[in-house]
């Protein structure tokens, strides 16, 4: 090792010495015009993009021209690499021949803030989060947009809670103590195969303690009593580790992080991460996009703030009455003020990302477009929120405070061109006539021909000599010339600067004096236009709560018009909330279905469930008539009104929901070891433990990966303890056998089919009752399943299965049975002619002999089949 460090240039030792500070990061190394990455970097690099792999000095190389860095950075972020970017910090000078290098920033999906790599609709979080006794303790943050926020969940065997608020959050980073990682091999399976980049950091960077400080450090203060966090609290854990990471990867200050909000858990209505999914809030289950999604339905937001607000909003209902309401009011303000309504709309369309172009300032990675897009954001600030809007944008504002964002706001529109796109650049960013002292030296530098000319007219009146010159050359910088014949006539103050044959070059105090004025000019320009710049810089991150104050504003204003001008397109109605545990829907329609159909082609249905009575709804009926979107329907009509929507309804009445449960199909989890069957039976047992009088429990098909009989018991039991339970329930199934029991307690219902020569309409409609079928044959013919396949299938059935028939009478197929009891009995065509026939004749009226031949007739009958 000794002799292989001798053959290392200064450089390779530099490089390495770097990168062994940074081994999870691939080393921009800086050289020249030029990014340059050695050894293993070089060689995944050049396998990730697609760059040619060199060598120097024996070690594998690859490089990229600095100025196109951020194209090849956004392409390694997309594949999950970090990137620490080590800049020439120091020039080599006389003493040193090595220039000073140090990594300025690190690079992470979750950390960046440059437009060019983020997604303007969706958030930037970076979670933490580490074991507990009390729980889990999470904390999450944006720096894009200042957002910090604490939490401290149950642990379960199945990390159901952890599940649920990473589904929720949708961090693009995960950081993790180590020692859990490693400890907890269930942990370790489950953080492998989620989706974002997972970092372990060592356990020290996870103390409550060191948390605290720096918590306490970060917005200035000796405490945070002020935000409900004590000294002890274990949610420091994950968000003491989780500062330290963004202040480390970030390099630089992190002002726009000015408090924290902690989250309480029963702040939410509860749903889980299958739940979340199955339900499409914001992604779909097809191709993962947004298309077909719940958001996607509603998302009338014209700013990137008020896109990202409405995907927190809609991962995050409300339970609390008081704040639902709140939002209420301004969408009906909106809703029944179309002329407001468009005015709103049309001054948000004027709003630009305030969130993001402020923390760029903070961070100090601003252009001087950001400030124009600052400036641009208040004045739209200023026209849209009138007198009416007080109570939305809160106590932060104070007059002076408004008085002052105006002037900033103004100061840029005057003071900054707003037509250059690139960073600063000397002479292009202050606009003349905003600072007389820059006009003045822009004067200078520009006029540096007047003030020479003016020069050569002084001298040539005080010499006489009128073919005198002045010129210039890169080696003798200006001079004046005059021919040898006139040479004597130049005044001693004169100094010699070369001689020619024809000629003599001259230069004077005075010259030389001009000169100076000229060169220092254009410095003196561009030290004082930046200057400016700086000045107005500072001027708006004086006032960075209060942008914060008014992006929260907008944001949340953007989210509101988007509910009324979703209300108005799609005929809308206002949720009524009462404290009574009710659940009553006129006319509902499913908010995404309906958008993709024709108009007036979507089928709306009503559902009462009242506080008391039948609670629990059995719902059966055919493949194909639309069970699965009345349930999933019903889910996300409640979600809607505690989000602070109105809905798609005639009418909708309800009571708070605390936890949404939707068990809607299943799949397989083949990253955790589970299959289909599995997976259904831990959501069925998750919800069985944590459901409350107060959750709406929506169940289709339950069972269906097992033995008829198996499954069909295991629905049964379960719909027992979701009648004890008292929970709002939507049981749909297709184990019809189900309706036998004792249904005092349940609601019976079922989707209406139309029959006609030989031919089956779903009409989509749910009423009272129960299916006579599930029509899978009918179904499995609108698939395309071949005639045959088809005609087979239907012996097999009368072979072996009667037609399951709920008008006549059946036993009670859950009823104490005992082992000499008979078991259900299926009957073929033959038989039950044969049954038909027995039932239809009359003994009374018959005599011996008939009675003989009829039963002979029934024997030749069966033994003919």
């Amino acid at each position: 090792m000794e002799k292989e460090a001798e053959k290392l240039t200064p450089m390779m030792v530099q490089y390495r010495q770097i990168k062994e500070q940074h081994q999870q990061s691939i080393l921009f190394f800086r050289l020249g015009d030029f990014y340059e990455m050695f050894e293993e970097d070089a060689v995944e690099v050049s396998r990730l993009l697609n760059l040619t792999l060199t060598k120097r000095n024996g070690q594998p190389m690859c490089g990229i021209p600095y100025h196109a860095a951020k194209v090849y950075i956004k392409r390694l972020l997309e594949a999950g690499k970090k990137i620490a970017i080590c800049e020439q910090t120091e020039l080599p000078d006389g003493t040193r021949q090595l220039a000073k290098r140090e990594v300025v920033q690190v690079v992470t999906p979750a950390t960046v803030v440059e437009e060019d790599f983020l997604q303007a609709d969706r958030d930037s979080f970076v979670l933490s989060l580490s074991f507990q006794k009390q729980g889990f303790s999470i904390s999450y943050a944006d720096i894009t947009s200042g957002q910090f926020f604490l939490r401290l969940v149950d642990k379960d065997n199945r990390y159901a809670m952890l599940l649920s608020v990473l589904q929720q959050v949708n961090p693009r980073e995960i950081l993790v103590n180590e020692d859990d990682y490693f400890l907890h091999q269930d942990f370790q399976a489950l953080m492998d195969g989620h989706p974002a980049m997972v970092t372990k950091l060592p356990s020290w960077h996870f103390s409550i303690s060191e948390g605290y400080q720096r918590l306490c450090n970060q917005i200035g203060s000796a405490s945070l009593k002020a935000f409900g966090l004590e000294a002890k609290d274990p949610m420091l854990s994950s968000a003491g580790a989780l500062l330290w990471y963004l202040r480390e990867t970030a390099k630089t200050s992190l002002n726009q992080i000015e408090g924290y909000t902690v989250v309480p858990e029963s702040q939410f209505l509860h749903i889980d991460e299958a739940s979340r999914k199955s339900l499409e809030l914001l992604t779909n289950l097809a191709d993962g996009s947004e298309k077909y999604t719940l958001y996607a339905s509603i998302n009338a937001t014209l700013t990137s703030m008020g896109a990202r607000q409405l995907k927190q909003w809609i991962a995050s209902p409300l339970t609390d009455i008081a704040k639902i309401t709140f939002r209420q009011r301004w969408v009906t303000l909106l809703y029944e003020d179309r002329g407001e309504l468009a005015r709103v709309r049309s001054h948000l369309k004027q709003v630009l990302d305030l969130q993001r172009l402020s923390s760029r300032l903070a961070m100090h990675r601003h252009v001087p477009k950001d400030l124009v897009g600052i400036s641009q954001t208040i004045r739209s600030f200023f026209n849209l929120a009138d007198g009416r809007y007080q109570e939305l944008l809160g106590d932060g504002l104070q007059e002076e405070t408004l008085t002052a964002l105006a002037v900033v706001a103004r100061r840029i529109a005057d003071g900054i061109a707003d037509d250059h796109q690139g960073p600063f650049e000397e002479g292009k960013i202050i606009v003349s006539g905003f600072d007389a002292e820059l006009d003045e030296l822009r004067a200078v530098k520009g006029g540096g021909k007047a003030i020479l000319d003016a020069y050569l007219d002084k001298i040539r009146g005080e010499t006489g000599i009128t073919t005198l010159r002045l010129s210039s050359n890169k080696i003798l910088g200006h001079y004046i010339e005059v021919s040898k014949a006139q040479a004597d006539r130049v005044p001693a103050t004169f100094y010699r600067k070369q001689t020619l044959v024809n000629a003599e070059r001259f230069t004077s105090d005075e010259l030389i004096a001009c000169e100076q004025k000229i060169l220092a000019s254009s410095y003196e320009a561009e030290k004082r236009e930046r200057q400016v710049y700086e000045t107005l810089v500072e001027e708006v991150m004086n006032l960075q709560q209060s942008l914060l104050s008014i992006s929260r504003f907008l944001s949340d204003l953007d989210c509101l018009q988007s509910f009324a001008s979703t209300a108005v397109t799609h005929s809308y109605c206002k949720p009524v909330f009462t404290d009574e545990d009710v659940l009553e829907f006129e006319g509902g329609r499913h908010p995404v279905v309906e958008q993709h159909l024709g108009a007036g082609q979507f089928v709306a249905n009503d559902l009462v469930i009242g506080s008391t009575g039948k609670r629990f709804c059995l719902i059966t009926g055919p493949n194909m008539a639309g069970k699965s979107t009345f349930l999933r329907q019903t889910a996300l009509l409640v979600l809607l009104s505690q989000i602070g929507s109105y809905v798609p309804a005639a009418k909708a009445r309800l009571g708070i929901v605390d936890k949404l449960y939707c068990r809607v199909g299943a799949s397989d989890n083949l990253a955790r070891g589970e299959s289909t069957f599995l997976v259904e039976m831990q959501e069925a047992a998750h919800i069985l433990r944590t459901a409350s009088r107060n959750s709406l429990v929506i169940v289709d098909e339950l069972g269906r990966g097992t033995s008829t009989q198996d499954g069909m018991s295991i629905a049964y039991a379960v719909m027992q303890q979701l009648l004890q339970m008292q929970a709002k329930t939507l049981f749909a199934t297709h184990y019809h056998e189900l309706a036998r029991i004792d249904t005092s307690a349940i609601q019976l219902l079922t989707l209406q089919v139309s029959e006609q020569g030989g031919q089956v309409r779903f009409l989509r409609r749910v009423v009272e009752g129960i299916a006579n079928s599930s029509y899978g044959l009918n179904v499995a013919r609108m698939a395309g399943i071949g005639r045959d396949v088809l005609t087979h299938a239907r012996t097999f059935q009368k072979q072996h299965f009667a037609e399951y028939d709920f008008i006549s009478v059946q036993p009670d197929l859950f009823s104490a049975i005992n082992e000499d009891s008979p078991q259900h009995i299926y009957y073929d065509e033959s038989e039950q002619e044969a049954l038909h026939r027995l039932r239809s004749f009359s003994i009374e009226q018959s005599s011996p002999l008939e009675a003989l031949l009829f039963l002979k007739g029934l024997q030749e009958m069966l033994q003919a089949k």
